[in-house]
């Protein structure tokens, strides 16, 4: 039987403690799964570990200033040990309106990210990855949206057959949807959709139509 209950997993989310961020460890809590959270505010940070504690999770916060996930890969290993589950959420900072900051915050973070914790992943030959790509209608959301969805592709077949899955939620960023998001992703990130890769879910529904 499918199963979504992810006891015993280590998880690690990057992309900060609000917003989908929030959403995807409250779920994640839920389910049991051990969790690292990465973000730049460190009072972000802690008042959602403490809320994931009080409710019984296992769960810690590190904080990353800047972008350098070869460190955030360290602290991860040293604090919680080595991931089963990686979600990367492109924080998009100039969103609508400095291209280059758009697209290295968003896009290159990614990359960084996924070149820094899938090795491992792969090479233990268990684990799933998710990202998240945002929808828009302005050039910089667009071309990040787009870059995270082809790069995710590209990791899948790449370690398609070390046993590790890569899938994409692609959304349009609504804070009334941040949940729907969430669920998206711990979806594909558990035994439910083992089967599933280089699969993108749509959660913009027909805003990415138009």
């Amino acid at each position: 039987m499918y199963r979504t209950e992810l006891k015993g997993r280590v998880a690690v989310v990057l992309g900060g403690a609000d917003g989908v961020g929030a959403a995807v460890c409250r779920l994640l809590a839920a389910r049991g799964a051990r969790i690292a959270v990465i973000g730049d505010d460190e009072a972000e940070l802690q008042d959602l570990v403490d809320e994931l504690r009080w409710v019984g999770a296992d769960a810690v916060g590190i904080v990353s200033t800047g972008v350098d996930a070869a460190s955030v890969h360290a602290g991860v290993l040293s604090e919680v040990g080595a991931p089963d589950l990686l979600f990367v959420l492109p924080c998009m900072s100039g969103a609508g309106g400095d291209f280059r900051l758009s697209v290295d915050s968003g896009l290159t973070a990614t990359f960084e990210a996924l070149q820094a914790f899938v090795p491992s992943m792969a090479e233990a030959r268990t684990g799933a990855v998710v990202t998240v790509a945002p929808f828009g209608t302005d050039a910089a959301t667009s071309a990040v949206g787009g870059g995270v969805t082809a790069l995710t592709q590209h990791v899948a077949r790449e370690v398609a057959g070390s046993g590790v899955r890569a899938n994409v939620v692609s959304w349009t960023p609504q804070a009334e949807r941040v949940e729907d998001v969430a669920f998206a992703a711990v979806y594909l990130a558990s035994d439910a959709s083992a089967t599933m890769t280089a699969t993108t879910l749509d959660v913009a529904g027909t805003y990415s139509r138009l």
